[in-house]
C-alpha cells in the first residue's frame, strides 16, 4: 500500500472527516506523516477509577447471566461511531480483584474465546480489528476490573500498513512471509523465551522495550480466527501467563504492559501478538520520552538477548517455586 494513499475504505480523507462532522467524535488526516488519528472528546467523561465498577455492575443488573465468567460489553465511551467504527470491552473475569496474571489456563481460554468472537463480529463490518488490553494505571488503565478492549476500525492504521507493505515487498523479492522468515531465524536463537509446539515467543532483536516480546504462530494465518483447535490454544494461554507472570517477577511488582493482537483478513499477513511492558528494571519505568514521541526514534537502553536470558531465568524460577 503506497504510504500516500490512506487506508480508509475510499483512499481519501475528506470524506471520512465529512461522515463524522456532525458526531462527538471524527477522523482526521495528518497530510504530513500520511496517517489518521482519531479526535473522540466523550472520552474525557469516561469512569476513572471510580468505586463504582461498571463491569460488577452488568453482573448485578443481570445485564449478563449469573454465573457468567467473562463476556462482552459495549464500550459506554467508544471513541468513534459507525460508520467510522465501534468498540467493546472484553471483560476477563467476574472477580473485580482478578489480574491477567492471577488466572488459570481456562481463564485464559476464555479470553481467547472472547479474541476470537470480537473479531469474528467486527470483521464483517470493518477492514481492521484492534484488540488489546492496558494493563497498569501509569499507562492508562481506567477500571481496576480485568479487561481489554476491541475497536473496529474502517481503515488500516499505520502500523498495519507497514506491516503489510513489508509482506508485499517480501513477496516482491520472491522471499515469501517475512513472519515466516523471521521465525525460522528466531527459532534455537538467542532471544528465544520460550518455545512451543504451536508458538514461538521471543523479544524482537527490534525491541523498542528492554522486555518488549513477540509471540508468533509456527502456521501462518492472518487472525486471531485461526487461534481454534484446542491444543495451540492452551499453548498460548499457558505462554502468556508465563511471560506475564515473569515480567512482574524481573519487576518485582506488577509491571505495567501492553498487549496487542496484531491481525488482518488478508491471508497473506501473519497473526502476532505483541507484548509492550513498560517496566525496565525493578520500580523503573521506561516510557515514550522526547525522541520517541516527537520523532519516532527509540532507545531502548539494554539488549535483546540480555533480557531475553532474563525472561527465561524468571519463568524458571516461578517453576521452581510452585513445585
Amino acid at each position: 500500500m503506497d504510504q500516500d494513499e490512506p487506508g480508509a475504505p475510499d483512499d481519501s480523507p475528506e470524506p471520512a472527516l465529512e461522515q463524522s462532522a456532525t458526531s462527538t467524535s471524527r477522523l482526521v488526516w495528518n497530510p504530513f506523516l500520511g496517517v489518521y488519528l482519531a479526535q473522540s472528546p466523550v472520552r474525557m467523561r469516561r469512569r476513572e477509577l471510580t468505586s463504582e465498577c461498571p463491569f460488577c455492575a452488568d453482573l448485578t443488573s443481570g445485564r449478563v447471566a449469573t454465573g457468567t465468567q467473562a463476556w462482552i460489553r459495549p464500550n459506554d465511551f467508544p471513541p468513534l461511531l459507525p460508520p467510522q467504527g465501534e468498540a467493546s470491552i472484553l471483560i476477563y473475569s467476574a472477580d473485580h480483584d482478578q489480574t491477567f496474571a492471577g488466572l488459570d489456563v481456562p481463564g485464559v481460554v476464555r479470553v481467547i474465546g472472547l479474541w476470537r468472537q470480537s473479531c469474528a463480529d467486527l470483521s464483517m463490518r470493518y477492514p481492521c480489528v484492534m484488540t488489546w488490553e492496558t494493563s497498569g494505571e501509569v499507562i492508562g488503565q481506567t477500571q481496576r476490573h480485568p479487561h481489554g478492549q476491541t475497536y473496529g476500525l474502517s481503515l488500516l492504521p499505520d502500523v498495519v500498513v507497514r506491516e503489510m507493505e513489508a509482506v508485499e515487498r517480501s513477496e516482491r523479492n520472491g522471499a515469501g512471509c517475512p513472519f515466516c522468515a523471521e521465525l525460522r531465524a528466531e527459532t534455537d536463537g538467542p532471544r528465544v523465551v520460550l518455545s512451543g509446539e504451536n508458538w514461538l515467543v521471543f523479544v524482537p532483536a527490534y525491541a523498542r522495550y528492554p522486555y518488549q516480546v513477540h509471540l508468533l504462530p509456527r502456521a501462518h494465518f492472518s487472525s486471531v480466527a485461526g487461534v481454534e483447535d484446542k491444543a495451540p490454544t492452551e499453548e498460548l494461554a499457558r505462554l502468556l501467563l508465563s511471560v506475564i507472570r515473569a515480567y512482574n517477577r524481573v519487576f518485582a511488582a506488577p509491571m505495567p504492559y501492553m498487549l496487542a493482537l496484531h491481525q488482518l483478513a488478508d491471508p497473506r499477513y501473519h497473526f502476532h501478538i505483541e507484548l509492550l511492558p513498560v517496566g525496565r528494571a525493578p520500580g523503573k519505568l521506561k516510557l515514550a520520552a522526547s525522541s520517541e514521541a516527537a520523532w519516532g526514534f527509540w532507545l531502548n537502553d539494554s539488549l535483546p538477548e540480555i533480557k531475553a536470558a532474563e525472561l527465561r531465568a524468571a519463568i524458571a524460577e516461578d517453576a521452581h517455586d510452585g513445585e
